[in-house]
């Protein structure tokens, strides 16, 4: 493997904690171009192949809670905020980041001309994350990161800190991994508070020097210090411990999905979809068989709302089964809950910008802390990309919104109708598209019988059965995060995901609901976290040390590779 299908991205050696870490980014190149031109005097010309490339990109934003008047220790939104990217006020708050297709509807959201080219566009969409490899981003809308990321010089116990980093891959799938490399740890100067502190540890009967010296070897500082790593799955800076789940289905209420299923010459689209609908409810209802049916679906509430050219929401998220399996009274209006998918309006067109509006209003209905998830279900739309992100983007809860995640079904979507379903996926978060190109819809909500053979992804599978909350990748003291390492097997796989550090790298799976680890989808966003904490019971030992470390991460394309390969071990040295 040479670096044309790898990224590798160090995350320099800055001062932590006085400082905590840093993350300033080194990118090998990514990418080989080789022509070939077959010629004679009739020539089939110019005929190219160019090497598959892998790209890695982040953005991040950071915040610190010092306990001044008005933050809250639980609440990173009230802390203050560090840095972010991009950022091109100076604010320290991210900016927004703008997607492919609206920068397509306008390309001066990111400083370029009316008029660009679509390679002015992708450079200006890639130009707002950053890459650290000397790429130009003049005109993208970007600019030069000058760090550390986190260089923090005066940190006092009780503090904390956060920093969320989105990982985006580009051009082709990957396998990635980060490792903590360059740990140092540096002894302040003594004063009169430090050197009584240490004598009470070490003994009054050492020189000043003899003091240092032991505290150098006992390294106190990075071991006073509490670290959360973990998966982000919502990109929201905070780890979700678990809550429960607010699911609005959205279904395409217009006639045509009551015409045959793709590939069948006898079933139903709505009918499989209500038998879907009512098997995954079914589930929750009994924790996926983990115990007996009583009716209720807690934590998780659903509700449904249909759509045409008007959206009508028949149920608002609710736990009663009964309520949302509802019953068939022979018409629309009679109906209740799923059965009202069985009555198709025969009035046209599909409003789906509408639709998103609607989903997200029933959302508003659920409690605060739970995480709220609209799936979209149609055979079929005419939108225009713009305008099915635009609502799509404003009503995510990061821009003052009601929805955390979306899942869009495409149920025998063709064409143009497929690229435009699947864009809102890249949207910030931890959104799904999944195509249904047969009969087979109860695939897409219940998940394959075997995803190791058929590896689709599933609504069942992205929200899960139990409210378990986002995974920890590592819970204990900052110094064993940063120096010890994981017990990687030859197949590149952490054991039940036990960590006691990332030393010597960690290799990161980016679905933990399936079995296996899982590459990163290209031009998908997926994010990581580091929450750190100075206990208040920390004494004047500490003062004046200081720690620096790096954050590296690796990215390996998915195609021809296994994911065994650990970058960042250390080579065997021979006998």
């Amino acid at each position: 493997m040479t670096d044309d299908n790898t990224n590798n991205f160090d995350l320099s050696r800055r001062k932590l904690l006085g400082g905590l870490g840093a993350i300033g980014v080194a990118s090998a190149g990514a990418g080989l171009g080789t022509t070939a031109f077959f010629s004679d005097e009739e020539s089939f010309t110019d005929n190219t192949i160019t090497a598959g490339a892998v790209e890695l990109r982040m953005d991040w934003q950071q915040s610190y809670y010092t306990g001044i008047d008005g933050q809250e220790p639980d609440d990173h939104t009230t802390w203050e905020p560090i840095n972010a990217y991009p950022d091109l006020d100076g604010d320290n708050l991210q900016d927004p980041i703008y997607t492919r297709f609206q920068l397509q509807d306008d390309p001066t959201l990111v400083g370029l001309p009316v008029d660009a080219s679509d390679e002015e566009i992708e450079a200006g969409y890639r130009g707002q994350f950053a890459s650290f490899d000397g790429t130009e981003t003049d005109g993208t809308g970007n600019h030069e990161f000058v760090g550390p990321v986190i260089d923090l010089d005066d940190v006092k116990p009780g503090d904390k800190g956060e920093i969320t980093i989105s990982k985006h891959v580009f051009d082709n799938p990957a396998y990635l991994w980060v490792n903590a490399s360059n740990y140092q740890h540096t002894v302040g100067g003594l004063n009169d508070p430090k050197r009584e502190a240490l004598q009470e540890i070490y003994g009054d009967d050492l020189s000043d020097q003899e003091l240092i010296d032991a505290a150098d070897a006992e390294m106190q500082f990075a071991k006073e210090i509490d670290a959360t790593l973990w998966y982000d799955d919502d990109c929201d800076n905070f780890f979700d411990e678990g809550a429960g789940a607010c699911i609005q289905l959205v279904v395409d209420n217009t006639d045509s999905m009551g015409s045959q299923a793709p590939g069948s010459t006898d079933e139903l689209k709505d009918e499989l979809l209500i038998e879907a609908l009512e098997e995954y409810v079914g589930r929750l209802d009994t924790k996926d068989g983990a115990e007996s049916s009583d009716g209720d679906t807690s934590p998780f509430s659903v509700g449904l709302t249909n759509w045409t050219t008007e959206t009508d929401t028949v149920l608002l998220p609710t736990s009663d089964v009964d309520d949302i399996i509802g019953n068939d009274g022979g018409s629309y209006d009679d109906s209740t809950g799923l059965q009202t998918i069985n009555y198709q309006s025969l009035d046209g067109g599909t409003d789906l910008p509408l639709a998103i509006e609607a989903g997200a209003d029933a959302l508003s209905n659920c409690p605060e802390d739970e995480d709220r998830i609209m799936v979209l279900v149609t055979n079929g739309i005419n939108v225009d990309p713009g305008d099915f992100l635009a609502p799509a983007s404003a009503n995510l809860r990061q821009n003052g919104g009601e929805v955390d995640r979306y899942l869009v079904i495409g149920f025998g979507v063709l064409g143009d109708d497929i690229n435009t379903l699947e864009q809102i996926s890249t949207l910030p978060g931890n959104h799904k598209f999944m195509l249904v190109p047969d009969p087979d819809i109860d695939q897409a909500i219940n998940g394959p019988a075997d995803p190791n053979t058929d590896p689709v992804t599933s609504v069942a599978e992205e929200i899960g059965f139990t409210a378990g909350g986002e995974q920890a990748i590592f819970q204990g003291s900052l110094y064993d995060l940063l120096t010890e390492g994981a017990d990687i097997t030859d197949d590149g796989f952490v054991d039940d995901y036990e960590v006691d550090g990332i030393a010597g790298g960690y290799p990161l799976d980016s679905d933990r609901n399936r079995d296996g680890r899982q590459c990163y989808p290209n031009s998908d966003t997926r994010c990581i976290a580091l929450e750190w904490h100075l206990p208040f019971e920390v004494g004047n030992e500490i003062q004046g040390d200081s720690i620096v470390f790096n954050l590296d991460f690796y990215a390996e394309q998915c195609r021809h590779n296994e994911g065994s390969h650990n970058p960042f071990e250390e080579p065997q040295q021979p006998a």
